[in-house]
């Protein structure tokens, strides 16, 4: 078995030792097995490529950072939010807010002692983060704009609803990034859609509206072209 497949296999569900990986003052990294970990609740660690020999010369470890994105599906969010994740990238990255051709919202430049803020930030946004990396269903792509049409709005709540029903069931992301007390006596965690080792590498889905291919379905592992009668989706 791979080493990465025995990392899902013994995390605990993505618990993993992401607490303390994170409490741990003296690296601005997490540990290894970590790294692979936090993946799944919406983040990769990197560090500053521009300065890493400098900082070799000077016999210091890299200048960790943390990218995060989010799970929108459609890249659906209010003016309200978006003020919010400018406000976020400004606050706590390198006021950088990216959207990604999956039509999620990257911050780079977080550093490893205001993550966890980050991301409570996001969620008091009323947007998360969990799943938009690692291997499990990414971020859902839809037709462009839910407004256009009733199809298109039919579409995007497929797709949000497809986004939730693939979410992992552990509460991992909870505890670690918004202090949720785990239940005790609650049983072991079951991942009814993905078991133990979650999938072997990402997944993706997109929603189209005919006659535009604006998500590319064929690009996506599944690929649904809405069915239009009449000016009302009949299926997939």
């Amino acid at each position: 078995m791979h080493s990465v497949e025995d990392i899902k296999a013994e995390s605990r569900r993505l618990r993993g030792s992401l607490l303390d990986s994170l409490a741990d003052p003296v690296t601005g990294a997490l540990r290894e097995s970590d790294q692979t970990l936090i993946k799944y609740h919406g983040s990769y660690q990197q560090d500053d490529r521009d300065i890493r020999d400098e900082r070799r010369r000077q016999k210091l470890e890299p200048a960790y950072q943390f990218m995060i994105r989010t799970r929108t599906p459609g890249g659906v969010i209010t003016p309200q939010q978006w003020l919010k994740l400018d406000a976020i990238a400004t606050g706590y990255g390198n006021h950088s807010l990216r959207v990604t051709t999956r039509q999620a919202f990257q911050f780079h430049g977080v550093i490893k002692r205001e993550l966890k803020a980050t991301m409570q930030a996001i969620n008091a946004a009323l947007i998360d983060t969990l799943a938009a990396c690692g291997d499990v269903n990414r971020n859902v792509l839809v037709a462009a704009n839910p407004q256009v049409s009733s199809v298109h709005a039919a579409l995007y709540a497929d797709a949000a609803r497809t986004s939730e029903h693939l979410l992992p069931n552990t509460r991992a992301y909870y505890e670690i990034w918004l202090d949720e007390e785990q239940v005790a006596g609650a049983g072991e965690e079951i991942e009814p859609v993905y078991g133990d080792r979650y999938l072997p590498r990402k997944f993706k889905i997109g929603f189209a509206a005919p006659p535009l291919n604006d998500v590319d379905v064929f690009a996506n592992d599944l690929g649904f072209i809405g069915i239009v009668e009449d000016g009302v989706l009949v299926g997939y």
